[in-house]
């Protein structure tokens, strides 16, 4: 995945960067700025990114509680 791909894969599931960042589980403190940095190039876009921005563009929510034992 390349970085003009990631962020048009994000403007497309229409999140923020900062949204990205906790779809991706990425550190609340500086997840976003992670994801700029992916999408400018200047860190590289790991394999479990890659799936995981894959899974959510084929319909994974991953704000869904998948966990909630409670029903």
């Amino acid at each position: 995945m390349t970085p003009a791909k990631l962020k048009l894969a994000r403007n497309h599931m229409g999140y923020s960067v900062n949204e990205m960042a906790d779809a991706l589980r990425l550190s609340p403190a500086n997840g976003g700025t992670t994801i700029r940095k992916m999408e400018s190039g200047k860190v590289n876009i790991t394999g479990p990114i890659m799936v995981a921005v894959d899974a959510m563009l084929k319909g994974y929510d991953p704000f869904e509680d998948d966990y909630d034992t409670d029903e």
